[in-house]
């Protein structure tokens, strides 16, 4: 797979997940369909500027998803909600280890009995590990369906 070098980056439909990149230079490792790119902004610098591209701050955005999905934890973000991209964190967004994934790039995952966490299969077929349940998977994608509903329900049914 071929490999990036960059300043700034803005998550885009072939964003498949943001990692930290424990690195000097390069905060961020980002999969992409086609090719992996590093960074010198953090995960959640590139979920800040990625979100005032596309009209609104993270904290905007996040606050948005509280209210309407009436928590406060993990909680996924509609960083481009026209285009359908919407991103999941793995843990606390304050939390330095917070791995971001995109919704719509997640093919399968499974629980990863030895080791506790669960493996993804990105829409391009390549896989990762992470260090996360299998219920706190499906909790983070069940959670983001139920955000894209609320955000894609017609206008008329809200009142």
């Amino acid at each position: 797979m071929k490999e990036e070098f960059v300043e700034e980056y803005i998550i885009t439909n072939q964003t498949m997940a943001v990692f930290p990149n424990y690195h000097p230079v390069y905060m961020s490792k980002i999969l992409e369909k086609e090719q992996t790119v590093y960074c010198h902004q953090t995960p959640n610098e590139i979920m800040d500027a990625s979100c005032i591209r596309h009209g609104s701050s993270f904290s905007g955005r996040r606050s948005a998803m509280e209210k309407m999905l009436h928590t406060n934890t993990k909680l996924p973000i509609p960083v481009d909600p026209t285009n359908g991209i919407y991103l999941f964190p793995t843990c606390s967004h304050k939390n330095s280890a917070c791995i971001w994934i995109a919704f719509f790039h997640v093919e399968q995952f499974k629980e990863l009995k030895e080791t506790k966490g669960t493996s993804i299969t990105f829409s391009n077929g390549s896989k990762v590990k992470i260090t996360m349940s299998d219920f706190s998977m499906k909790r983070q994608m069940q959670l983001t369906g139920m955000a894209i509903a609320k955000l894609y329900k017609p206008y008329t049914d809200i009142r």
